[in-house]
């Protein structure tokens, strides 16, 4: 079972100075719902102030590092070394009690992905190690300083055996396993899972995978498992699908609380204050009671699981090649 159940919320689209205002500072306290708030290198002055009046609040904020779109937003294997200097400098600058590292590849590289269908080149083994080893190195700086380290994943992650090939993580750059994470987050935006597939999966399907993944990451992160839900609300790429109400948000979280998961983010707090009455989404979010039963699974949740499997015993075949040949 998770080692807590907590609530938080994503604040990417929310400026700093709506973030910090009494009235927000207010309602998240009101349903003890702690906030991720994201830093780029610019807005990181304007950051310390927000934070101080969660904490005064009694709430427990997190850092959310972020970099520029050219340069990834994300980090990953290509901006590791970057990506890992700037979170240093914010956790060393704002004393950041958690740091929260997103785990995806290159913004563009999505873009292009969305696109076209087709993933972009993986990076190699080398500069896949080599990420590892910076992020390693970083959590342990961080943790140092006595702050958490937390990580947000691509659900892909999860189809990865535990002690196995890292397949999906290498084929997206994003390393995962054998890091010395507080806390792991799984990225299970049913919304947009239904909308990008374009068709091909239902709301019924998507529940299906929700609780499937819920289920895989319980059991492979332990006490360290959450999940992310959403989403309420756009983020990066201004066009993400977004749930139709209230009430499925509630049924994702009866449906992750059913599958072992209660430590669960939201995404995110600008797409909840664009859609009032807030209150409808937050009481969704902290009151709905576990599922009575988990979703089953649906022939169309069962193919899209196959064919991620598929995919993934390819890219481990690749990476075996790879590391044989020393790539």
């Amino acid at each position: 079972m998770p080692r807590r159940a907590r609530r938080r919320i994503w604040c990417e689209t929310v400026p700093l100075e709506t973030l910090g205002a009494p009235a927000t500072v207010a309602l998240l306290r009101r349903y003890d719902v702690h906030p991720i708030v994201a830093v780029w290198p610019e807005t990181l002055a304007g950051t310390a102030a927000v934070a101080a009046r969660f904490v005064d609040a009694g709430l427990q904020p997190a850092l959310w590092p972020m970099l520029a779109d050219a340069d990834g937003r994300w980090i990953g294997a290509a901006n590791a070394a970057a990506f890992c200097a700037f979170a240093e400098r914010l956790a060393g600058e704002l004393g950041a009690a958690e740091i929260v590292l997103d785990l995806e590849p290159p913004i563009e590289a999505v873009r292009k992905t969305l696109a076209s269908h087709v993933l972009p080149a993986a990076a190699g083994p080398t500069a896949f190690r080599s990420a590892r080893a910076r992020i390693e190195e970083l959590t342990e700086r961080v943790r140092a300083r006595g702050a958490l380290v937390s990580a947000a994943v691509a659900l892909p992650v999860l189809l990865d055996a535990a002690g196995g090939a890292p397949a999906w993580q290498a084929r997206l750059g994003t390393p995962v396993d054998g890091i010395a994470w507080d806390h792991v987050s799984p990225m299970l935006y049913t919304s947009i899972l239904e909308g990008w597939s374009r068709g091909l999966l239902a709301r019924r399907d998507v529940r299906a995978l929700l609780a499937w993944s819920c289920t895989a990451s319980a059991a492979r992160f332990g006490a360290l498992a959450g999940a992310s839900l959403g989403a309420v609300g756009t983020g990066a790429f201004g066009d993400e699908p977004t749930l139709r109400s209230p009430a499925e948000l509630a049924d994702d979280v009866a449906v992750a609380r059913a599958a072992g998961v209660d430590d669960l983010a939201l995404f995110d707090l600008g797409g909840v204050l664009r859609r009032p009455p807030a209150e409808a989404w937050f009481e969704a979010f902290t009151g709905a009671a576990p599922a009575a039963r988990l979703p089953a699974p649906t022939p169309r949740s069962r193919l899209a699981l196959g064919a991620a499997r598929v995919a993934g015993a390819a890219f481990a075949l690749l990476l075996h090649r790879a590391n044989v040949s020393g790539g």
